[in-house]
């Protein structure tokens, strides 16, 4: 019954130890309190590599040299001579597709208008950026395109996206926009990404971002350096337009934002640099998605269950270098798993989350174990000879009053049916206060150490292991010498040598060096 009651409490602490874990998960998994981990393990799928890309992509950037070398001014409508010289080189060399993050809301210069709209109609393919805006009515909220002006609108065909992009509460951006995608009408790189032969349902899907490392898949490439690349430098290519912040420093500069790179380099990029990496994903089928809702939450309450009943099973060494490689395993699986399927996990819920809180709790146990060993331990001399029975030791007579005794059980003289001499050893499973770890590993100790005991004359052998009774179990081993001769003739005299007694009867108390 004891044992019974002793696997019992055991099974409660590693149930309550997986509950534990397991609502720490799905808290993380659901509430505002886990966007941390989640967002992070989103982000740090990008820390070790990115896939590779092979579309012919180049993007033309209005950067700090191209304003000083062509006398522009931030926050003022780029010369439209400019774009219509750099499209018109577009259209000289056959490039394939031109997206242009650039927005045409009014007329300007009649004759500078003009050519602009006549090199837009001169391109095969051309992509032209709309803005949403608000709508505020009563009893209504939404949202509509502010389209680009007339004549820019008709020469591009007609073929417009609205350029937006919705960070999450950090600034970074995770998402594709809108968020499920395809919207009520279509993104920057939605257009682009159809007009550019791609094969996408129009159902509605949960689509995250797949970036391509840091300084993207594509030629970057300055305004300044566009308009005299060689002759059909941009044939076949897809380019895209679009102005680079001022600096990289996140700040609250127009289209500007914070990407997964952010978190270890601190800069941000400009918005056409991720439209861009939107419109790969599309081309590719790369984006990346999440597993259904109710496949997460098995995931998380399976490994809850394991980490939070499993490690407390374990010594606490051996528990924190299982977490620590479940930590690695579920890390490189994760990061693996994204980089060569279309799916992530927030996988940083069981790294950051359910291990610490699985080996919190098996700290604690093993804590209040070790002080309930101590005070056992040191009651033991009071308290044992009341309650610890004498062994029964089939084929073995037993001497009382045993000779010695510990913190585990007692040692009787015993002699054998051929009548030599043994030391019969109990240990008591009531000396541990009920804790069976150290009983069980006294156990499963003695029973490896018997076979291998005579296998060198330095080993101290062991004649037999009895098994587990309901309160001890014992074990026969070798006599040690005795103190004086002649006890055999009064075996309750019998007392072994010991470093005690060999100390005692040195000079000095100290042994020789030989010795």
């Amino acid at each position: 019954m004891k044992v019974r009651a002793i696997k019992r409490r055991q099974f409660l602490k590693s149930a309550l130890g997986a509950a534990l874990a397991v609502l720490c998960g799905l808290m993380l998994w659901k509430m505002p309190l886990g966007d941390p981990w989640v967002n992070a393990s989103y982000d740090y799928l990008f820390r070790f590599g990115a896939r590779a890309v092979t579309n012919q992509v180049t993007l033309i950037l209005m950067d700090n040299e191209a304003f000083n070398q062509f006398h522009q001014t931030r926050g003022q409508p780029w010369d439209r001579g400019l774009h219509a010289r750099l499209l018109n080189r577009l259209a000289d060399d056959g490039c394939a597709l031109a997206v242009i993050d650039s927005f045409f809301r009014q007329t300007n210069d009649p004759a500078q208008d003009e050519a602009l709209a006549q090199a837009m109609r001169r391109q095969r393919h051309i992509v032209l950026m709309a803005e949403q805006a608000q709508v505020i009515y009563p009893m209504l909220a939404g949202a509509q395109p502010i389209l680009p002006a007339e004549p820019f609108l008709s020469a591009a065909g007609t073929n417009w996206g609205v350029a937006c992009l919705d960070g999450d509460s950090d600034l970074i951006v995770r998402r594709h926009w809108p968020f499920p995608s395809p919207g009520p009408y279509p993104s920057l790189p939605w257009a682009a990404a159809r007009l550019a032969g791609a094969q996408l349902s129009e159902v509605p899907q949960e689509r995250w971002l797949r970036y391509y490392g840091r300084d993207g898949a594509w030629t970057r490439l300055s305004y300044r350096f566009a308009l005299d690349r060689p002759t059909n430098y941009f044939r076949g290519q897809i380019v895209f337009i679009g102005t680079a912040p001022k600096t990289s420093v996140p700040d609250d500069e127009k289209d500007k934002f914070n990407t997964p790179y952010t978190r270890w380099t601190g800069e941000s990029i400009g918005g056409v640099e991720i439209q861009l990496a939107a419109f790969l994903n599309l081309m590719n089928h790369d984006w990346l998605r999440r597993p259904a809702g109710w496949l997460e939450a098995l995931m998380l309450v399976t490994s809850g269950l394991l980490l939070g009943g499993g490690l407390c099973r374990l010594r606490l060494p051996l528990a924190c270098a299982t977490a620590a490689g479940v930590a690695l395993v579920v890390a490189f699986g994760s990061i693996s798993w994204s980089y060569f399927t279309n799916y992530w996990f927030p996988w940083l819920v069981i790294v950051g989350g359910q291990l610490p809180c699985a080996l919190a709790w098996t700290l604690i146990l093993k804590v209040r174990q070790a002080y309930e060993t101590r005070a056992v331990s040191l009651s033991f001399p009071r308290a044992a000879a009341a309650v610890e029975p004498m062994p029964d030791a089939p084929g073995y007579n037993l001497f009382n009053p045993p000779f010695g005794e510990g913190a585990y059980g007692k040692v009787w003289l015993a002699r054998n049916q051929a009548g030599q001499w043994r030391a019969l050893k109990v240990v008591y499973l009531a000396n541990f206060d009920q804790n069976t770890d150290p009983y069980e590993r006294e156990f499963s100790g003695i029973k490896k150490y018997q076979p291998v005991s005579d296998k060198h004359p330095g080993l101290l052998r062991v004649e037999f292991v009895s098994e587990k009774q309901a309160e001890y179990f014992y074990y026969v081993m070798e006599l040690g010498d005795p103190l004086k001769p002649g006890w055999e003739k009064e075996p309750s005299t019998y007392r072994p040598r010991d470093l005690v007694s060999e100390r005692a009867r040195a000079r000095g108390r100290r042994l020789p060096i030989r010795e």
